[in-house]
């Protein structure tokens, strides 16, 4: 593959990890296992639901940090080790320092609209009502909120610095001959940082770095900068490709029948700041994260490079759109759950509504508001004639 044209399955693959999001999200509202903590959660719930959604959640953000890890190793190969960390930080930290703040603001303002407005409030939304009547009431601690990718990438970028600055060690280059290898041993790298988290694994959404989340999200990361110079491992991969596939399903399958039902806000609260307990189970449901995480990513990025490797006016749109529709999305899917909470649809009715009236929303806004304006500038890059090239490859990742 030339290197000066468009990685299009990497493009392609990002805006699909994005877009996932906004699926995973909206099916929280439906879930067995999030009712008393989902803000929006519906009194109808199903445990297909929960099966699906936590499948995708088991390989999601893996593979988006796999992409990010890519396109920063693109990135330092084609305008060297500082332009990368400046690009990253104006494509990446920078929308995050803006629009953090204002995802928080438009929640604040949202959550008071919804406990005045909404009659049949769901277990959350009803005591956010509770707790606004209480003066001495605790504040939320401060959150990254869905946003915490973006901060977890700073971190990984800087980090990137210090590596490629001081580290020669070519590691990537030892395992492309060693697929089988690779497969049976990389995932149980991971367990040290998934055997310290409760299942299924949180989002490290708190300010303070969560060094299990470098141990697990930044060895994706690391596994997709080593792949740039080596996507022939990919192709080494390939014939085990079913194997992947069936393996994920198998694993989710048996660590899904680990999980419990329902978990409640007292839980949550008693497990705040505690890891579980370690034991054998721990370790098996960990591994089984572990291995479902590496081989879906696998499977993704290899159907991916062998069967969308192309690109089109279309999917080159949404590819760009991704990234704002993700930022703002989680405001506007929960303004549409609550208000549904009011009108007893039918639940794949109200998910439907709710999943793609976020999207159309979120397309909308960014073709009115973003797409010829500083902000997709800020999100996307400036796009000049004579750099068109470079720029649809170096994507913000």
């Amino acid at each position: 593959m030339s290197r000066d044209s468009r990685v299009h399955y990497m493009d392609n693959l990002r805006a699909f990890a994005m877009l996932l999001g906004i699926f995973f999200h909206a099916a929280l509202a439906y879930s067995p296992m999030m009712n008393q903590l989902w803000p929006a959660s519906d009194p109808q719930n199903s445990a297909v639901v929960d099966v699906l959604a936590f499948f995708s959640h088991s390989f999601r953000m893996p593979l988006f940090f796999v992409i990010a890890g890519f396109f920063a190793a693109l990135l330092v190969k084609k305008r060297g080790l500082g332009a990368m960390l400046k690009n990253r930080l104006q494509r990446v930290t920078l929308p995050l320092v803006i629009f953090l703040p204002l995802v928080m603001i438009s929640m604040v303002v949202m959550f008071g609209w919804a406990v005045e407005a909404i009659e049949n409030k769901s277990p959350m939304l009803g005591m956010v009502a509770m707790m606004s009547q209480m003066p001495d009431a605790p504040t939320p601690p401060p959150s990254t909120m869905h946003l915490w990718f973006l901060y977890n990438l700073t971190f990984f970028y800087l980090l990137t610095v210090l590596v490629v600055k001081y580290c020669k060690f070519d590691w990537m280059r030892r395992i492309v001959n060693m697929p089988k290898t690779f497969l049976l041993i990389a995932p149980l790298l991971l367990v040290p940082a998934v055997v310290s988290q409760h299942a299924p694994l949180p989002a490290p959404e708190q300010l303070t770095p969560q060094l299990w989340a470098f141990g697990y999200h930044g060895l994706f990361y690391l596994f997709g900068y080593g792949l740039y110079k080596n996507e022939e491992f990919l192709d080494a991969l390939k014939p085990y490709l079913v194997i992947m596939l069936v393996a994920s399903i198998a694993g989710y399958g048996i660590f899904h029948s680990t999980l419990g039902g329902e978990v409640s806000m007292q839980q949550v609260m008693e497990q705040a700041g505690k890891g579980p307990e370690l034991s054998l189970h721990q370790v098996g449901i960990s591994a089984l994260q572990a291995y479902v995480g590496v081989f879906m990513s696998l499977f993704l990025l290899i159907v991916s490079k062998t069967v969308f490797n192309k690109q089109n006016a279309f999917m080159r749109g949404v590819a760009n759109s991704s990234y704002w529709i993700y930022i703002v999305h989680l405001p506007v899917l929960w303004v549409i759950q609550f208000l549904l909470l009011d009108l007893h649809l039918p639940l794949l009715l109200e998910f439907l509504i709710s999943s793609f009236g976020t999207l159309a929303i979120g397309y909308i806004s960014y073709l009115i508001f973003v797409k010829h304006t500083p902000i997709g500038w800020l999100l996307n890059g400036r796009r000049k004639a004579s750099d068109t090239n470079v720029n649809n490859e170096l994507i913000k990742s």
